[in-house]
Parts: C-alpha cells; structure tokens; sequence
C-alpha cells in the first residue's frame, strides 16, 4: 500500500509534464508566427506581384461582362419583337381607327387648301392700300420754280423746296463681258438671261486667264437719281421745284371747310384751304405760246405762273380749277404709268438691260388718274441728267431715240365731299393696320403647314399602321402600351396645332371684321370714283369678306367637327381598351404567350445570374486585403 502510494507521487527531480507540454506549445507558437511572419511576407510580396495582372483580368472580366450584357439585351429585345408581332397577327384591323386617320387626313388637305387659297386670292396688297394713303396724304403744291445751275432744290430755293420728280435708275451689277461683239438684237425674251448668264458671268470680275481670252471686266454702276429735264431739241436742261405748304392734305380739307376758309375746286373736286393762302397747283404743262390762257398778262401767282425756259419753250402753272390740286408727279418710258405706281413700265416688245439691279416691265394695267404733261424721246432724257456715257461704259446698253420717256402729273384720288371727315379717317387708320391682317394670314399658313405634315403625313401614316397592327420596334419590350402612346401623342399634337390656328383666326376676325365693315361702307356710299381706286377697295372688300372671312370661317367649321370626332374615338378606344393595348378578349392569349415567353427566356436569366457571380468575383478581387 506504501509502495503504490509512493509510485504515485511524481518524481522529484523530473519536471512537470504539463509545464513541459506547455513550454513546448510556447515554443511551437514562437516558431509558427515566426513562420507565419515570413508567409504573410511572402504573400503580402506576392500579392503585390499579382495586383496588375487582377487588375487586368477585372478589366476583362468588366467588358466580358458588358458584351453578355447587350448581347442578352439585344436578345430579348428580338424575343420581345417577334412575340409583339405573333400577338398583333391575331388581333383584328381598327377599321373605327383607320377612319379616324382617313378622315384626318381629308381634313388636313382641306384646311391646307383652304389657307393657301385665303392666303393666294389676295388680290390686294399692303402697297396698294399705302400707294392711296400716300396719294391723299401729300401734300398741296402752291408755288414751282425752275434751276439751270442747281439741281439741289433746297440749297437753290429753300427747304420747303423739292424737286418736282426724281426718278430712280437702279444700277447695274458688276460682270465679266466675254461675248465679243455678240449682236445684241437677235436676243428674245427666251435666250437674252441665258446669253448674259453665261457670257457675262454676272457678279464677279475677269480673271487673268479671261483678260487674254480677250474678255472684259464690267464694272458696276451705281443707282442714280435722275430730276432734270429739257425741251426735247436739245435745249439746255432745267430742274423743276415745287414748294409744298406742310399740312395741308386732302385729310385736312374736312376740317378746313368747317371753319373761315377758302374755297379751291368745283362740285365733287372742292377743296378747302385757311384763307391766308392761296389756291394749290391744279394744272402744269409745257408750251411754245407765250400768251397762254393770258397768265401771264394777268401777273397774279395767286392765279398761275408762266416761265420762259430758253428757246420759246414755255413752262407754266395754273390754281383754282376745276379740278383737285395735283399732288404726284412720275417719270416713266412710254406713254402710260402702271396701276401700282411703283413698277416702272417699259415700251411694249423692249427688253430691259440685263445687268440692271432692278428689271422693267410692261404694265398690264395703268392708272388712267395720271396725265402726261411732257415727252422727250430717251436720248434728250439721258442727256439732260449727264448720263449719256452709260452707253459706253455698258455693253449692249442701249440708248435709242426711238423710245420716249414722259412727265405725268396725278391730281388727289376724287373722295366725294359727303364721305369726307370720320368716314376718311377710319379708312386711313384701317390702311395702316392692314399689315396685320397679312401677317396673320402668313401664320395661319405656316400652322396649316405644320399641321399638315405633322398631322395630315407623319401621324396619319404612324397611326394606320398601328391600325393595321403593325409592330414598333421601339415599343416591342412594352407591347401593351403601343395604342396608347401613339394615339395620346397623336391626339396631343393635333389639339396643340388646332388651338394655335383657332387663335390665329379668332385674332384675324377681329382684324377683318371692322375693316371689312368700313371698306363696305366705302363702296355703297361711292366714296370714291377714280377707276384705280374703285378696283382696289372693291377687291378689298371681296378679299376680306370672300376669301379670308369665309375660308377662316370653314376652317373653324372643320376644327369643331374634328372636336366632336376626337371625343367620339377617345370614348371608342376607352371602351375597346386601346389605350392599354389589344382588345379585352385578346388579353388573356397575351399574358399566357407572355408566360411563354418568360419560361422560354430562362436560359436568359440564368445567364444573368452567372454574370452577377462573375461581377461579384471581380469586385472581391479590386478590395484591398
């Protein structure tokens, strides 16, 4: 018992065993983190070693990554096509939606028409209207000199003085003559522009290659203002001013009469002056009898005025006629000035020089109110404003005795008495805002435009195809919502452009209506009697009541039945479900071929999943340890 009790007991001069395994872990652990020390050394090296080339495998593995990406979009978008198409096949046509866009297509062709007609049968223009304003607002002329020296009727006379016409020579363009001696007689109206196209090369100068060809530089002309004027026989040349008296127009002739004044006229032609002045100019010529009508025994400017001009060529003057004071003088070739004053005339089967700037034309129509006081045939008138050279600086511009050129002289537009006063006034008030009218007939137009091409064309043939099923391949990932963005975006549209013409019309009514009313009034109280006159403001009043009321006035006509047919087929696609898409018996084969559909593209969304894995894998490898 002693003994055992003894084995048990451990050994004195041994150490313990669990110190001894202890200190042999310690050891152990010492050895380990030593080793674990140089491993993670290695590693952390290592891993520096292999941080390019992770980084260039993430690269990789991002744009292998982006490549499945739209490879699996593209896919599905084909899928998602193919099966919009499989679904449309078995719908049946919108026969209610492909009359809807057949009508709006009629009516998009017809509101054109209607505009461009509205727009087109404007016989009247902006520059007729100003051409009467101009005629009765000029003023009276009461006293005409005459200047050898001074062609400056201001600096000669005074500034109320002005010369008695000036015409405008236009100027001619700059070119390059290479039609060496060409005989500018055969040239017709049907090849002179080609002849001068070609052989002048309008608009640039000779190159030094063309020099040698023995072709040469036309050198431009400058406009001209030409106000001087002679007996026809080669008689020294003379300027003609006139003074005119500030104020005192046809406007002002109401209220001239309505106070102490001065009577100037006859009848219908009676005009009122203040009585501190003399009766206006109602008659100018030119003649070779000194003693004509005896003015000039009489002595009395307040009567008339007789000039010796050189050579027993007389000039003279007469007020207080029976006519209305002459007011407008123009220069013209031939005998006759165009109804729109404006346009130069030219005599009949001529041809105008075509470098000019600006081309004559024969007059179809003539203002008969303009009287010829003098004709010169065209050499005397060149030579009387010193621009006979012309001749020679210009080739082919031709100088010829055997037209005429002539003075014409127009007295006030004859505006009975009785239509004088506010009447007048509102007619010329109603001139000057007549612009508005043709700037709203050119918007109207452009809206008409648009809508046309937006509506009549692009919608109209978006919107039968979509009747007729036809698959967008910008909406085959949303099938459902084809109908109704289409049909939305086309109606918006629609309403956009037809509320802006709406506008427009409404705003071109309230502008006719009261011109239209006055112009009216105008031609049942025969205002006005001179034959120009009378075909404008007859024209006028038809342009304004037939054409841009009436056209205006169908047009609001269409767009109002139109709001009514929009709401009918906005109601129609509510109930048949085409703002959702295909019809309500048709949705249940939809979302069964849909299902389809996703079973089918599962491979897909695996694809997706193994993308995210990859994605995950790269980003693990781009974090720092």
């Amino acid at each position: 018992m002693a003994d055992q009790e003894k084995n048990l007991e451990p050994p004195q001069d041994q150490p313990d065993q669990e110190q001894f395994l202890l200190q042999q872990a310690q050891d152990n652990r010492q050895v380990f983190d030593v080793e674990n020390q140089q491993q993670i050394q290695k590693d952390g090296n290592g891993f520096k070693m292999e941080d390019m080339n992770n980084e260039e495998e993430s690269r990789m593995m991002k744009r292998d990554i982006i490549k499945k990406r739209k490879k699996r979009e593209k896919k599905e978008k084909l899928i998602s096509a193919r099966r919009l198409k499989r679904l449309l096949k078995k719908k049946p046509v919108d026969k209610i939606r492909l009359v809807y866009q057949a009508y709006f297509f009629i009516v998009s062709i017809t509101v054109l028409t209607l505009s461009i007609l509205s727009y087109r049968d404007q016989t009247v223009y902006e520059g007729d209207y100003q051409q009467f304003i101009d005629n009765v607002k000029s003023y009276v002329i009461d006293d005409i000199q005459f200047t050898y020296t001074n062609k400056n009727c201001k600096t000669q006379f005074g500034s109320e003085y002005s010369s008695l016409y000036e015409y405008e020579w236009p100027g001619t363009r700059i070119g390059c003559d290479c039609s060496k001696g060409f005989n500018f007689s055969t040239l017709t109206d049907y090849n002179i522009d080609a002849f001068f196209s070609e052989s002048f090369m309008l608009g640039r100068i000779c190159s030094q290659e063309l020099l040698s060809k023995n072709c040469n530089t036309v050198n431009e002309q400058q406009p001209k203002i030409f106000n001087s004027w002679n007996d026809g026989s080669y008689g020294r040349p003379f300027v003609l001013c006139a003074r005119r008296k500030i104020g005192i127009d046809l406007q002002s002739n109401s209220s001239n009469c309505q106070s102490d004044h001065k009577v100037c006229g006859t009848g219908d032609n009676v005009f009122c002056v203040p009585t501190d002045m003399s009766c206006p100019i109602s008659e100018i010529g030119f003649t070779t009898n000194s003693n004509y009508q005896n003015i000039k025994s009489k002595n009395n400017t307040n009567i008339g005025d007789i000039f010796d001009l050189g050579a027993g060529f007389y000039f003279y003057y007469i007020k207080n006629t029976s006519s209305l004071p002459i007011v407008e003088f123009r220069v013209t070739e031939g005998d006759k000035v165009c109804r729109r004053n404006l346009d130069q005339n030219i005599s009949p089967n001529r041809i105008d020089y075509p470098l000019m700037l600006s081309r004559r034309k024969q007059c179809e129509n003539t203002d008969q109110l303009f009287q010829i006081v003098h004709s010169i045939d065209e050499e005397q008138f060149y030579l009387s404003n010193n621009v006979i050279y012309l001749s020679d600086k210009l080739p082919y511009f031709n100088i010829d005795t055997k037209y005429n050129w002539t003075i014409h002289a127009k007295t006030f537009i004859p505006w009975a008495p009785q239509c004088r006063g506010d009447l007048f006034d509102s007619v010329l008030q109603e001139g000057t805002t007549l612009h508005y009218v043709y700037i709203s007939l050119r918007v109207q137009l452009g809206v008409t435009i648009a809508y046309f091409i937006v509506i009549g064309l692009i919608f109209n043939i978006v919107g039968t195809m979509t009747a007729c099923n036809f698959a967008w391949s910008c909406m085959a990932t949303r099938p459902e919502s084809q109908y109704n963005y289409i049909f939305l975006i086309e109606i918006g549209f629609k309403i956009l452009l037809q509320i802006t013409e709406i506008i427009v019309i409404i705003v071109s009514f309230a502008l006719i209506d009261g011109k239209r009313k006055i112009i009216k009034q105008v031609n049942d109280d025969g205002c006005v009697s001179d034959p120009v006159s009378d075909y404008f403001f007859t024209n006028l009043e038809s342009d304004l009541t037939k054409f841009a009321w009436s056209y205006n006035l169908a047009n609001l006509v269409i767009f109002a039945v139109t709001l009514i047919l929009d709401l009918i087929i906005i109601k129609h696609s509510i109930n048949q479900g085409h703002h959702h898409g295909a019809k309500k018996h048709h949705e249940k084969i939809e979302h069964q071929e849909l299902d389809v559909g996703s079973n089918g593209e599962s491979g897909n969304q695996q694809e997706v999943k193994s993308d995210l894995k990859l994605q995950v894998k790269t980003e693990a490898l781009q974090t720092p340890i």
